[in-house]
């Protein structure tokens, strides 16, 4: 398990690769935090819904996400520019919020499954949010 207070100065994401799946362009993401990594699939589209979230509640600048170009999108060399371009915006938005760790930033990055205080901090929720039904 990770655990990313602990190890926060040794947290990092990465972009390595993107995978085409019915059509559809998925950017793998790495997340490292010491020793411990995981990959996460995301499509252009999960990225701008995340944006928009960060935007209007956590003070994310509004002009560092890659913007939504439909034109020539399936070209190698735009997806490569854009697989850059999102790593960049994700090492950006993780140095920017690295103290607050919004929920919506965590969930993307799968973090409420791999580190050990975001685990315990959403089973928490979750007992909280369906006590009775766990009570009954």
């Amino acid at each position: 398990m990770a655990c990313f207070w602990l190890k926060s100065q040794e947290t990092n994401v990465k972009i390595p690769t993107t995978q085409e799946r019915d059509g559809v362009v998925f950017y793998k993401i790495q997340v490292f935090i010491g020793e411990i990594s995981w990959n996460i699939p995301h499509r252009y589209n999960d990225f701008f819904e995340l944006h928009s979230k960060l935007v209007s509640d956590h003070g994310v600048a509004k002009d560092i996400l890659p913007s939504k170009k439909l034109i020539r999108s399936k070209c190698p060399e735009f997806i490569e520019s854009r697989r850059q371009g999102l790593e960049t915006y994700l090492q950006k938005v993780l140095k920017f919020l690295k103290l607050t760790m919004p929920r919506v930033f965590l969930e993307f990055l799968d973090f409420h499954i791999y580190d050990i205080f975001f685990l315990v901090q959403s089973l928490a929720l979750k007992f909280y949010s369906e006590a009775d039904v766990c009570l009954s």
